[in-house]
């Protein structure tokens, strides 16, 4: 109880309330023992002595006497300085805040947001493609790393389509997870972070984020970048809906400029987010749900001239990770291992199903969308 007490006088708030409220009192209370008439009846008194400490004056109520009138001064100035002194703690409440929320030390207060966790030399080439991608629609997009103040802003002044929110700290932390709202959030996004030189690893800080996110809110979508093909299987265990693998796709691109020319720069066309040929997903009409992928395929050719490249959908089966035992065994090293030489990519445990080119008698399922080239 002393300690609340001790909180409440130190407040501000209710020191500047206090002072208010004294000056009413004792001004109402000592004009009337200075003036006489219709002033000192009733609450008549304590009325002026407020309306005179904002300086409203109704001019309903007037001292009359010269003491009165000195007396009124004194009142008007006490007043001026409190009202001065409640606009300053006002003030500062907002500054403090805004310099808080600078920092990333405020919570969030966004919901259906992206949560973009860690920071490397791609975050800004992730950033620049969700602004793109999400096509004049502005998202909110939280970042947790401990980037400094001015990369904030700089960051924040570039992507002006984009609302960026910052929490600085640890994102293999509950807390600064809940600070960035993670309940409310659509998708979190792990990258292995290169601004901390301690990480030796920084796969296993990907691994424990994602296990931490995971923990607390199961049902969000989680995609984490790795390093390392090694440690797919842990990440998987972790419950992450998609795994991107620093080198899924270096390797082949580079391959494909010397045994086949011509496709990594289609690739590159088909995948660069300014690109007008580039993958696009579309709904599918609910009247093409039973009907031949042919038929879509024509559908969108004569609309839009459109190439439909395939189909996909959510899908819940059960991967190969989750198959695995909890912990790392030789058992489950050995079941990796005869996998990988039976040509099994762990990688199929996605929960995104797609049909590339699919026959033209496949008939399109209700929930699936379209991949298109425009």
């Amino acid at each position: 109880m002393r300690h609340w007490f001790r909180l409440l006088i130190r407040n501000s708030f209710f020191q500047v309330g206090m002072g208010i409220f004294v000056v009413m009192i004792l001004g109402g209370l000592i004009l009337r023992a200075l003036e006489t008439g219709k002033i000192t009846e009733g609450e008549n008194s304590f009325w002026w002595a407020i309306v005179t400490m904002t300086t409203v004056g109704y001019g309903d109520f007037a001292p009359s006497t010269s003491e009165g009138r000195i007396f009124a001064v004194l009142v008007m100035f006490a007043g001026i300085s409190l009202t001065a002194m409640f606009t300053a703690v006002i003030s500062s409440i907002f500054v403090a805040k805004r310099i808080r929320e600078e920092k990333g030390l405020e919570n969030v207060n966004v919901k259906d947001h992206i949560i973009l966790c860690g920071w490397n030399r791609n975050a800004d080439k992730i950033i620049d493609s969700i602004q793109y991608l999400s096509e004049g629609r502005r998202k909110d997009l939280v970042l947790i790393n401990d980037l400094d103040e001015e990369e904030i802003a700089r960051l924040k002044t570039r992507y002006r389509n984009i609302r960026l929110h910052f929490v600085a700290g640890d994102f293999t932390s509950e807390q600064i997870l809940q600070r960035a709202n993670l309940e409310e959030a659509e998708t979190a996004m792990i990258v292995p972070s290169d601004v901390d030189d301690t990480i030796h690893n920084p796969d296993e800080k990907t691994i424990l984020a994602a296990l931490t996110i995971k923990g607390m809110e199961p049902n969000i979508r989680l995609i984490a970048y790795l390093h390392s093909r090694e440690n797919l299987t842990h990440i998987k265990r972790a419950n992450a809906d998609e795994v991107v693998i620093s080198d899924d796709f270096g390797a082949y691109m580079l391959a494909s400029h010397v045994m086949d020319p011509g496709i990594p720069q289609t690739m590159n066309n088909l995948l660069d987010n300014v690109s007008k040929n580039r993958f696009k997903r579309v709904d599918i009409p609910s009247e093409f749900v039973g009907r031949s992928f042919d038929d879509l395929f024509t559908h969108f050719r004569k609309k839009n001239n459109s190439i439909v490249v395939g189909v996909f959908a959510e899908d819940e089966n059960l991967g190969i990770g989750e198959v695995l035992s909890a912990d790392s065994s030789a058992l489950d090293a050995f079941i990796e291992r005869k996998l990988k030489e039976g040509g099994i990519s762990l990688q199929e445990e996605s929960k995104i199903t797609t049909v590339i080119n699919p026959d033209n008698n496949y008939k399109i399922k209700d929930g699936e969308r379209a991949i298109i080239i425009p």
